[in-house]
């Protein structure tokens, strides 16, 4: 299974208008432009044992569909398919990234949008509708009954649920209630999986946390001088979190790297 987000970032390109700085010296003008990083968390079972892996990334201009079906290609042509066992993509509901994977996978793979971000979406609505401390007790218990859809054993199981609540809070809270409704379906595509680990598949929250690690990382930079420079950071981060996740020292995975650059520049 695959999970895919992006995370944004800066990255300063230099201008034609040249500028003196505090000294005098002639310097081109450098303009920060966002960059989003599509990133592509792939997780299995290997003896028994849970694997994951950041298994692709790439640094593009927006999340439209033509930047993720670039990345999708190219997972593809590594043999990331359904008939080499990839049974689920996991994703939000932003961008065209739903648009990328219906293009490249069609209906090979298990489609899965995260119920987080439903339900932040239907908690959005909510505080629009039922303002105020007034209807606090009101807010909870709509998330609280929101929540417990998701709690169902089977898909028809869920659908009875929303239906009970849509009915309960139609009139209360209508733009909640159609939040929800909204693609509802595509949120609980997980059922049709079997013997697999329910956070793993109903949402993107393993590759949250992947996210705000590499997010410290890049915090620390600010900017970014240039494309190679971000590209060279996001890579030793990754490393970093493979070092972590496989149980190995850092010392170890940055003596092999510094060894495999050796042989780039001294074949």
């Amino acid at each position: 299974m695959i999970q895919l987000d992006g995370i944004w970032v800066t990255i300063t390109t230099q201008g034609d208008v040249v500028v003196l700085d505090k000294r005098d010296r002639a310097r081109h003008h450098r303009e920060g432009k966002k960059r989003v990083i599509l990133v592509a968390l792939g997780f299995w079972t290997e003896d028994g044992k849970e694997k994951r892996e950041i298994v692709d990334w790439q640094i593009a201009q927006s999340e439209k569909h033509e930047e993720w079906e670039v990345l999708l290609h190219r997972l593809v042509k590594r043999g990331a398919k359904a008939e080499n066992g990839l049974k689920a993509i996991i994703r939000d509901g932003c961008g065209g990234l739903g648009q990328a994977v219906g293009q490249v996978y069609g209906e090979s793979v298990i489609d899965q949008r995260c119920i987080f971000h439903k339900l932040k979406n239907v908690r959005d609505a909510c505080r629009t509708e039922l303002k105020g401390d007034d209807h606090q007790e009101q807010r909870r218990q709509l998330m609280q009954e929101a929540k417990a859809v998701y709690h169902a054993e089977n898909a028809e199981q869920a659908k009875e649920r929303l239906a009970v609540w849509s009915l309960r809070w139609g009139e209360v809270a209508p733009k909640s209630v159609a939040t929800f409704e909204r693609d509802f379906d595509t949120t609980i595509a997980y059922y049709q999986l079997e013997g697999v680990i329910l956070e793993w598949v109903r949402s993107t929250s393993l590759l949250e946390r992947v996210n705000r690690q590499l997010r410290r990382k890049f915090r620390q930079a600010l900017a970014f001088g240039c494309h190679v420079g971000a590209e060279v950071a996001l890579y030793l981060q990754v490393q970093r979190l493979h070092a972590k996740w496989n149980n190995t020292s850092w010392w170890h995975t940055a003596h092999a790297l510094s060894l495999d650059l050796k042989q780039v520049h001294h074949p």
